[in-house]
């Protein structure tokens, strides 16, 4: 496995771009092959002349669409509210202690990657962060005694999580369904799913349980045995010192000096408590109200800022967290638009319908060639189609807008159960996050590791874990 994983590496630094190079080549693929093969009648009736400009417009308002430019806020948050909470005293000293009682690589990896996906499932940003903050410090553990640890392996181990995050309470499509029902590409309109149906169900559970555990177990036999010292990973440590390593909170520098009123309300803790007081009761107030089917993206993001908020303990040191985020989420930024833009073209150019309506119809002539029910070969499809269109919108929300009414609609004819078609859709958009570097941007800030050097290892991770999943699909739901 060890070798398997190094043959990876060494694959990834030899083809994977940086994260918005692979944004913009998309984006040019994307436009080239909408309007080199149409796949909408209106751009189908144009002329190749007619049709570039045609196909830019639809790039263009995508670019700068409302409504996925208010959900790469929420995104946004998720992201700045995880770091907030991971950046916490008192998880850093946690963080640390832990850190401080692991002595071999294995042990390292299988760590980070088993807090990766346990802190993924409960939020993604969070889980993200944290594992990325554990994988500093223990690369600085390390490095401080002379031991082996490779880098490159503990850094993908701390991105494993986001190939489990869908199934778990941040996943953006249950949570959009959850909150608003499913618009099918019919033009009728489903009614809201219980949460109970998808995230919560047997077969998602049992899923996930089988991922948080199996994953970590896989990513430790990528890693040495042994424990020599390896200079090339304690020269990288020390370039690279852990985000946070300094802990000591900045607003207690000059706690001597006299203070004004405005340094004690930075510094009070009143303040956040009351806060989060204010958003404790609303958010108990909209369970009583909607039960399992209140927690939604606005709903998990209320929970961080609150937990957030009373484990720093004042307002200057929340804000001095969520600032040090500013570095990780830059790329985000930069980039979500531009998968925004691909987005708007894949879907009014038609071709995220093409793409999902293909592998949909090939799973009914398989399952006819099979002589087995649509219903066993359908979530099979959806999952690979899924993890398809996530290449091109790596975004669990914004893929439901493009993938999600197509999906349903199958479904629906089909008479298999819609908590099914969510979690497949769910399945296949985290699945290929391991080859989509766009959510290891806060990673690679973090730790000062290219995404060249750990994504090889995701993707034999990725390909490990299919078999899991498709079984899963067919037996569990």
């Amino acid at each position: 496995m060890k070798r398997f994983g190094a043959a990876f590496a060494r694959w990834s630094q030899r083809w994977m771009p940086d994260p918005f190079v692979l944004a913009c080549g998309l984006s040019v693929f994307v436009i080239i092959s909408a309007v080199a093969v149409p796949q909408h009648e209106s751009l189908v009736e144009q002329s190749l002349l007619h049709r570039i400009p045609a196909v830019a417009d639809l790039w263009l308002n995508g670019l700068w669409d409302a409504g996925f430019l208010t959900f790469a806020l929420q995104m946004c948050f998720v992201l700045l509210t995880g770091f907030a909470l991971a950046k916490a005293p008192p998880a850093v000293r946690l963080l640390g202690r832990l850190a401080g009682r692991i002595r071999t690589e294995r042990a390292a990896v299988t760590w980070t990657a088993a807090l990766s996906c346990a802190g993924c499932w409960i939020n993604w940003g969070f889980g993200l962060i944290a594992a990325g903050v554990f994988a500093s410090r223990l690369r600085s553990e390390f490095a401080a005694r002379g031991r082996r640890c490779h880098g490159a392996l503990l850094v993908a181990a701390a991105y494993v999580g986001m190939m489990i995050w869908h199934g778990g309470l941040s996943g953006s499509a249950p949570l959009k369904v959850a909150e608003s029902g499913i618009a099918l590409a019919n033009g009728k309109t489903i009614a809201p799913i219980s949460i109970d149906e998808m995230t919560l169900s047997t077969g998602n559970l049992v899923l996930s349980l089988v991922l948080l555990v199996g994953v970590p177990l896989l990513i430790r036999q990528m890693a040495s045995k042994t424990d020599a010292a390896d200079r090339a990973s304690i020269e990288s440590a020390v370039a690279h010192p852990p985000s946070g390593s300094n802990e000591r909170d900045r607003t207690d520098i000059g706690a001597n000096e006299r203070q004004t009123i405005a340094d004690r309300l930075n510094r009070t803790a009143v303040l956040p408590v009351l806060v989060a007081a204010v958003g404790s009761i609303a958010l108990v107030n909209t369970v009583r109200r909607h039960g399992s089917a209140a927690i939604d993206l606005n709903f998990v993001n209320t929970v961080f800022l609150v937990a957030g908020l009373l484990l720093h303990g004042n307002l200057a040191s929340y804000v001095a967290a969520v600032g040090e985020s500013g570095r990780a989420i830059a790329g985000i930024v930069l980039q979500f638009p531009f998968y925004a833009g691909i987005q708007g073209v894949m879907q009014d150019a038609g071709i995220a319908a093409w793409l999902s309506s293909a592998f949909l119809d090939g799973s009914v002539r398989i399952a006819d060639a099979l002589g087995v029910p649509a219903t066993v070969t359908f979530p099979i499809a959806t999952f690979l189609s899924a993890g398809i269109v996530n290449i091109f919108v790596p975004s669990g929300g914004g893929q439901w807008i493009v993938q999600g009414p197509i999906v349903c609609e199958a479904a629906q004819a089909l008479g298999a159960p819609f908590g099914q078609a969510v979690m497949a859709l769910s399945y296949g958009d985290e699945w290929t996050n391991m080859i989509q570097p766009f959510w290891a941007i806060p990673l690679m800030g973090q730790t000062g590791v290219n995404v060249r050097e750990f994504m090889g290892y995701c993707a034999l991770i990725m390909l490990l874990a299919a078999p899991v999943y498709l079984i899963a699909l067919v037996t569990l739901y």
